[in-house]
This record gives C-alpha cells, structure tokens and sequence, in this order.
C-alpha cells in the first residue's frame, strides 16, 4: 500500500472515531483531536477537548482496537459523568479523592460496557495495555499497585461480572480478597445497584472507602470556594498554550498533567494522577504522568509515611511546545543569538558531525556478493581468466546491508545551572546531530525538561493553603519541553533550540519524571532501535521538593527510572555529564569537564553506539 492511501485509510479511521465517540457521548460538536504524545491507557484529560493517540498509519489491528478503546473510554466518561456533581463529592485527602475519581470511572466503564459489547471489549484492550505498561501482570505483592488502580480493577470486574484482562487478572487476585475482609458483605454489589445514580453511586462510594479507612469527609466540598481541592481532571483546561490537532506528529501540550510521562506521578497512588503509570509508557504529552511510565518503582526510596516516590499535585504541570513559549519574532531573535554564541564551534561540529555521518552512510551502503554466475562482470579477476582461458568468467552482485530502524531522543537538562555556553553548546550540538541524523534517514526528538517556578510554585502555594501536609512528595510545577518532535522535520524546529537562551526558562530539574517522560515518548514508537541520550550537569534539584521531604528523594528515584530502563526495557540509554559525575546513575556514561568538549563527546558515543549493531 502506498503511502498516501495508508494516509487517507488512517484519516477515514479517525473521522469514524470522532463519529463514533460524538454519538456514544450525544454531542455532535465534541472537539476531538489527535496527537503522537497521547499513549493509549486511555487517560482522561480534557472533557471539552478530548484527545486520542494517533493512529498508525498501517493500520493493525491491535493498535486501532487501543484507540477506539481511548475514544470509547472518554465516551462514556462522557456520557454518563457529571463533572460538576463530581466536584461536589470531592475530598480534601489526595488519596481518597484518587480512589473516587477511579471507582467513578469503572461506573462509566461498566454502564458503557454493559449496554453496548463491542465497547467492552475495546475498554478492555485499554485496560489490558495500561496494566501490561505498568507491570501489573508480573506483581507478587498487594502493595505493588496503588489502591486506586486496584479499586478500578476489581470494581470495574464486579460491576459488570466479567473478568479483568490477563494483565490485570493479578492485581484482582491479589486485592479482591483484601479487600472482601475489610468492606460490608456487598460491597460492590450495593454499588452495582446505583450504576444510574452518579449521586447515590457516590454516596456509597464514599461508604466503602470509609471501611477501607480511607478519610473521608462527611460534607460535600462546597465548589465555590477556590483552592480547598485540586480541580477534577476532566474539567482542567487542557491546552491553552497550543492545543492544536497533530496530525503531522509534533505533540500537543496537554497543561495540568493529562500526558506521558505520562500523567505524573499518582498522588500517593492516586488513579491516573502519577509518575505510578510507567512505561511507556511512557508523558508525552502533558505529560501528567497519566501515561503510563515505568512500573516497579520500589518501595524503598523514600523515608515517608507511604515509602515510596508521590507527587503532591500534577494539575500545574505541562508539556509544550517550544514555540508555544515564545513569538516567532523572539525565537528568530534568540536563533541569532544561539548562532553567534557558538559560531567558533560552527566548524568542530559540523566536522564532527560529517565524521559521524559518514560512519552511518557506510553501514547503509551495499556490499558486494561475489562468485556468481549472473551479473555484473567482476573485472578483478580478468587477468586470470587471460593468464588461463579454462577459468570461467565470474560476476558480482551488489546487496542491500540490513541497517535497522533507529530512533534517537536527546533529553537535555534545562536547570539554571545549564545557563550561559552549556545549554548554549548542547542546543547547538544537537541541532547539528539531528540534521546529520536526518540525512542518514534516522528519527530524532529533542526533549528538554525543568520545571515552571523556583520554589515550588502553585504546587506549593496549594500545599500551603491545605495545611502543608507531611511529606507531600514532589512540590514544584513540572514543565517538559518539545524542541523537536520525532515526526518534524528539523528545518521547521531549528528555531526553536534558540528557547534555551530566552531569559526565565532554565529553572529546577526533577530529572527522575523527566525520564519518565521521555522513556514513554521513545517506548510508544514503531522504531526498531530506541536510543536516548540523557545530557545534565548535575544531581535532580528541586529546592521546594527537598525542603519538605527526605533529601534523597529525587536522587533515589532518578536512580530507580534508570535501573527499571536498563534491565527490563528495549530502550538503550546513555548518559553525559557535563562537569558532573553520571556514571554513578547511569550504566553507559561518560563525564565531560567542560561544555567544550559536549560535541565531540556526543558523536564520539553516537558513533560507539552505532559501531555496537
């Protein structure tokens, strides 16, 4: 199939998705777009814009059932939730609120499935890939999965009496039992009776978390007053700062954590509100950390009371495009600049580069079969055929070296400690790699990662006006940054590395969700090598999040999202550090002493790399 009719097959695919959807949730003018940054878990952002991952091009089977599973997921959500009564049962306990939110979305799921089975099943491959993205199938402790998910699970399995997908099929195993000894015979079953009510459904919601010993509060939030509750997910507006459909595969924001990285972190293992869904998947793109990250972040990372790595609130956190920070005409101003900053490394890299590239063009060149009895005359040997005429002549054919399908992400530090000739360098650096890349037929995002505030920001200010909760996990507002897409060309994103040098931007860096971030952007690729190249200057530092919490919480969990990468993912990861010892965190590394030596470093490890296969 040529290209353009894999085109106009995914493009009729997506104009019956949104037909679908704007039918099941009884809105003929819903919004619907797509973006290569949504992975398909079926996170929910915004209700008044929803957005689905992009569908491939070639259409399989099992990845459109993921999309039509995202869209149905948001549908029913949709048709059957009311946000604003939602807020009136909010709690002010994260956790509680997190277990809500997710025994809200299995009535939704179940009212969906029950009423219309081909729904059903696509809600089920969503759920089947988010738990096999999260690891839930190869769990052997309860307290693996947080307690929302679970109550998802099993909530969503009693509320319809089918089975979870395989994936999940251990979580309900594990949490079923538990949770029968602790909640009122019928639990569920008294759920499953007010599926039509969302009010009553939520009033003996709030019932079973009571048992669950969940606090609960026994008055409704009052909606009209501001900053006692995060805001439900569904009702963030999603997207402000550039939320257009990305149908050329340059990813969208998706503000207040709904993507890749994610999605963030859950809160305290809140439902779909956390760094808790990794792998992935892996965001993009607010990367809320509703994607779904890495799973089997240990229990031993933080001294707190829930002994692991939590995100206070992620409704702050964002994801956006470089071009949506700045005005054409301030980027084009800071290109300039970019350019004169480095223009006496002009020469070294792009020498450099070419070495590199000319490693690469080899190995995709062909070689030569010899000893044939067709083709081309191989000349080499005429003289023996001269010197004996009883030689048979001999010929050659030229074959295609296999070179496989290779993605590389660069994820840059974005800290102020970047700021002056480091972060001036490594822009430059990488804009010169991705176009050698480019030439060689390789796919290359530039990622960069800080946060939006010194000293925490909104996140902190609402920790403050909650009370200023014990260890409240990360405190700061994420901000992840996309420089250049793998689906852009890099001639429509050189301006865009002229960010870097925009005053204001180079802030704190949380690097363990920035990773998250960027695994789950590479690992939802159809490239057949992944490759992501870390480069920072320093440790995670984030002073908000240090100040209220064990100092090694940012450290140990960057030191976790590394090792889950390494042993158990397909992405290869390497590490420079400038100044800064990485071989400490990082298995492939090397340490650089000055921002001078980044661009021979970078294509010196890129070459070894690609010597590797």
């Amino acid at each position: 199939m040529s290209d353009k009719q894999e085109s106009g097959k995914a493009e009729l695919f997506k104009s019956g998705t949104r037909s679908v959807m704007r039918a099941i949730a009884r809105d003929k003018e819903l919004d619907v777009t797509f973006s290569d940054a949504q992975p398909p878990t079926g996170q929910i952002g915004s209700l008044t814009r929803p957005r689905l991952p992009m569908p491939d091009p070639t259409m399989p089977p099992e990845t459109t059932r993921l999309v039509r599973g995202c869209a149905d997921t948001y549908a029913v959500k949709l048709a059957y939730h009311d946000p604003s009564l939602h807020r009136r049962n909010a709690q002010a306990d994260l956790q509680a609120q997190a277990a809500l939110d997710a025994l809200e979305q299995a009535r939704c799921d179940a009212l969906g499935g029950l009423r219309m089975p081909g729904v059903m099943k696509n809600l089920d491959a969503v759920l089947e890939e988010k738990s096999r993205r999260r690891g839930f199938a190869d769990i052997t402790q309860r307290e693996s999965v947080s307690m929302a998910d679970a109550l998802h699970i099993v909530a969503r399995a009693e509320l319809t009496q089918t089975p979870p997908p395989p994936a999940a099929q251990k979580v309900y195993a594990l949490w079923k039992p538990w949770l029968d000894e602790r909640l009122i015979k019928g639990g569920f079953e008294k759920l499953k009776t007010a599926l039509e009510n969302q009010d009553a459904f939520a009033a003996l919601a709030r019932d079973l978390l009571r048992e669950l010993s969940l606090p609960i509060g026994d008055d409704k939030t009052d909606p009209d007053k501001e900053g006692e509750l995060p805001p439900e997910d569904g009702d963030k507006k999603a997207g402000e700062d550039g939320e257009e459909e990305q149908e050329t595969g340059n990813p969208e924001d998706n503000p207040g954590g709904q993507d890749g990285e994610p999605s963030a972190r859950q809160q305290d293992g809140g439902f779909d509100m956390g760094l808790e869904d990794m792998l992935g998947d892996l965001e993009g793109e607010e990367e809320d950390y509703e994607y779904a990250p890495l799973p089997g972040r240990g229990e031993d990372f933080i001294e707190g009371p829930n002994g692991r790595y939590t995100v206070y609130t992620t409704q702050f956190d964002e994801t956006v495009d470089a071009s949506d920070l700045a005005d054409p005409d301030e980027l084009r101003r800071l290109r300039a600049m970019l350019d004169k900053k480095i223009a006496g490394y002009n020469a070294l890299i792009t020498k450099l580069a070419n070495r590199l590239q000319r490693k690469l063009m080899a190995k995709q060149r062909r070689s030569w079969q010899f000893d044939l009895e067709e083709g081309t005359l191989d000349a080499s040997r005429l003289a023996r055929m001269i010197a004996n005429p009883n030689i048979p002549l001999t010929f050659k054919q030229e074959k295609e070296m296999p070179f496989r399908d290779t993605i590389l992400t660069i994820l840059i530090d974005n800290s102020g400690s970047m700021r002056g000739r480091p972060i001036a360098i490594a822009a430059m650096t990488a804009d010169i790699i991705a176009q050698t890349l480019e030439r060689c037929n390789l796919k290359t995002e530039i990622l960069g990662f800080t946060t939006r505030a010194w000293k925490g920001g909104k996140s902190r200010d609402l920790w403050i006006e909650n009370g200023g909760p014990e260890y409240p996990g990360r405190l700061n507002d994420l901000r992840h940054i996309v420089y250049k897409s793998a689906g852009a060309p890099m001639r429509r994103c050189r301006k865009n590395l002229g960010l870097m040098l925009k005053e204001g931007i180079l802030k704190e860096n949380i690097d363990g969700e920035a990773l998250v971030w960027a695994y789950n952007r590479l690992a939802r690729r159809p490239e057949e090598r992944k490759i992501l190249m870390v480069i920072s200057d320093g440790a995670p530092v984030d002073d908000s999040t240090l100040s209220v919490n064990p100092s090694n919480i940012l450290e140990m969990d960057l030191r976790n999202v590394i090792r889950w990468i390494e042993a158990r993912s397909d992405v290869e990861l390497n590490a420079i550090g400038i100044g800064h010892d990485v071989t400490r965190y990082y298995q492939k590394a090397i340490t650089i002493a000055d921002a001078d030596e980044l661009a021979q470093a970078l294509t010196t490890q890129l070459s070894d790399i690609f010597d590797q296969h």
